[in-house]
């Protein structure tokens, strides 16, 4: 016969086990939808992060704001001519090297382009035909 003594402590044993079971349910459910909302959250942060390092090197490059993208199909009827260049960085009162950096090019670019001795990419003539639209204030909030 078994002993009653182990019977009843294993029979306590089992119901409190139960007992516990059946009050931890709700918590564990709980703290699995936490979980997914943390897993969310975690998502949302790494991409508006990516979106922020995103935007960061966008702004540092400042002929990204002077280069519209709509130009680039008409780059070929933009003429201009070194004097044109050198009259309009006079009008906005830019130096050589402010201008290099609102296009993202070397000065020595610049230069070049003034002399005569080279003529601008398709790349940079949209930059450079939309200096003739912009004023001094424009200009000045772009290289800064």
């Amino acid at each position: 016969m078994p002993n009653l003594v182990a019977v009843l402590s294993d029979e306590i044993r089992r119901l409190s086990r139960k007992e516990v079971r059946i009050a931890c349910e709700p918590l564990q459910s709980q703290v699995r939808d936490l979980k997914k909302v943390m897993r969310k959250q975690r998502d949302t942060i790494a991409r508006l992060e990516q979106q922020i390092s995103q935007l960061k090197a966008v702004s540092a490059k400042p002929a990204d704001k002077i280069i519209a993208a709509d130009n680039i199909g008409t780059t070929r009827q933009i003429r201009l001519s070194p004097s044109s260049i050198k009259k309009h960085r006079k009008r906005l009162k830019i130096s050589q090297s402010e201008l290099s950096r609102l296009l993202n090019v070397s000065t020595n670019t610049v230069v070049r382009w003034e002399a005569g001795t080279s003529i601008p990419r398709d790349t940079y003539r949209p930059g450079l035909a939309q200096l003739r639209t912009m004023g001094i204030k424009e200009v000045k909030t772009l290289l800064r």
